[in-house]
C-alpha cells in the first residue's frame, strides 16, 4: 500500500490499497475517485504501484504485466496504455524532481529509463516503447528493492534486495561509478533508499537502522589561494612593514586610488529571495510566495521548540 499527495494539490492524495486499484482522495470536502479503466488490455492486470508525475497532471500506474498506464489527474480519463519490452511486474516508478522523465523497476531487474511525453503519446493500444536507456547489475544479476534519483537527476541510484548495496550510475552515458556496501549482518536487507533533495546525502533503511552516505571532505586551502602554504609545524612569521595595515601610508595616490576594496556595494537584507538549490523544474510555472508570512505556499519552518531535559550539560 501507498499514499502520496499531489505535488501541485495539497487537498488531492493517490491511495494505493493491497490488490486494488488506485484511488484519488480529497480531504476537503472529503470525497473518493477510483482510477481505473474497462480497457480489455487491462483486463487481467493487477495494479502493482502508482506515483504522480512531477507537476500532478497525470496518474502513473505499472501492472503486473510490465504495462505502464497514465491518466488524467483531473478527469481521471486514460491517457495511454504501454507496454515494456517484458512482461515481468513493474515493482517501482519512480519521478524526479527534474527532468521529463521516469524511471521503472521491474521483476526482470532492470531499471528503465523513459521520456514521459513519449508515453503520453504512445496511445491506447498497449504498444511496446523501448526505453532510453536501461541499468542493471551485469555481474552479480541483482534484483532492485527501491530506487530514486539525486537532487538534479543527473544520477540513478538502486538499492539491492540481497545485500545492504548501493548501485551509483551516472544518467548522462549509464556507466556505473560508485557501489557502495553497508554492514554485512546475517538477514540484513534494505527496505527503501532516498536521496537529500539538494545535497549529495543518500538514506538507506535496513532492518530498522537509518545509514547516512556522505562523502568525507578532505580541506585543501590551497586549491583556493594558490599562495597558500602548509605548514607541517608552527613557524614564528614576521609581518612586513605595512602588511596589516589598514592604509598603507607609504603607497602612492594612484595606488590608493586603484584600490578595489574602497568600492562599496548595497547588500539588500531585507527582502527575502528563494534559494535556487530548494526549487527544482517542477516548480518552473507555479507561483510560488517567497515571503514566509504568507498563509499559502511551502513550509518554510516547523514552529516547534525541542524540549531539552538538562539545558546545563
Amino acid at each position: 500500500m501507498s499514499a502520496q499527495f499531489n505535488p501541485r494539490d495539497d487537498n488531492q492524495l493517490l491511495v494505493l490499497p493491497n490488490g486494488q486499484h488506485p484511488s484519488l482522495e480529497w480531504i476537503k470536502p472529503q470525497r473518493s475517485k477510483v482510477v481505473a479503466s474497462s480497457n480489455p488490455l487491462l483486463q487481467e492486470d493487477n495494479v502493482s504501484c502508482a506515483a504522480y508525475d512531477r507537476r500532478g497532471k497525470y496518474v502513473l500506474t505499472g501492472t503486473s504485466k510490465g504495462r505502464i498506464v497514465i491518466f488524467d489527474a483531473q478527469t481521471q480519463q486514460l491517457l495511454s496504455i504501454v507496454k515494456q519490452n517484458s512482461v515481468q511486474q513493474v515493482r517501482n516508478i519512480v519521478v524526479p524532481r527534474r527532468g521529463c522523465f521516469i524511471l521503472t523497476n521491474s521483476q526482470d531487474r532492470v531499471i528503465r529509463r523513459y521520456d514521459l511525453d513519449e508515453l503520453i503519446k504512445g496511445g491506447t493500444r498497449g504498444n511496446t516503447i523501448e526505453p532510453v536507456q536501461k541499468l542493471s547489475d551485469i555481474v552479480n544479476k541483482a534484483a532492485w528493492k527501491s530506487v530514486c534519483c539525486s537532487y538534479d537527476g543527473e544520477y540513478i541510484c538502486g538499492a539491492s534486495t540481497k545485500a545492504h548495496s548501493l548501485y551509483i550510475w551516472e544518467r548522462a552515458n549509464g556507466s556505473l561509478i560508485k557501489i557502495l556496501h553497508g554492514t554485512k549482518l546475517q538477514g540484513e536487507a534494505l527496505h527503501d533508499v532516498q536521496w537529500h533533495p539538494t545535497r549529495a546525502v543518500i538514506l538507506s533503511v535496513a532492518n530498522g537502522i537509518v545509514s547516512v552516505w556522505a562523502q568525507a571532505h578532505v580541506e585543501n586551502w590551497s586549491a583556493f589561494a594558490p599562495e597558500f602554504t602548509e605548514l607541517e609545524e608552527n613557524e614564528k612569521y614576521v609581518e612586513k612593514e605595512g602588511e596589516f595595515d589598514v592604509e598603507d601610508e607609504d603607497a602612492s595616490e594612484e595606488e590608493k586610488g586603484d584600490d578595489d576594496d574602497s568600492e562599496e556595494m548595497d547588500i539588500d537584507v531585507v527582502d527575502l529571495k528563494p534559494d535556487e538549490a530548494g526549487c527544482s523544474s517542477d516548480e518552473e510555472d507555479a507561483h510560488l510566495p517567497t515571503m514566509p508570512t504568507s498563509s499559502t505556499g511551502p513550509l518554510w519552518f516547523i514552529p516547534v521548540t525541542p524540549e531539552i531535559e538538562n539545558p546545563e550539560n
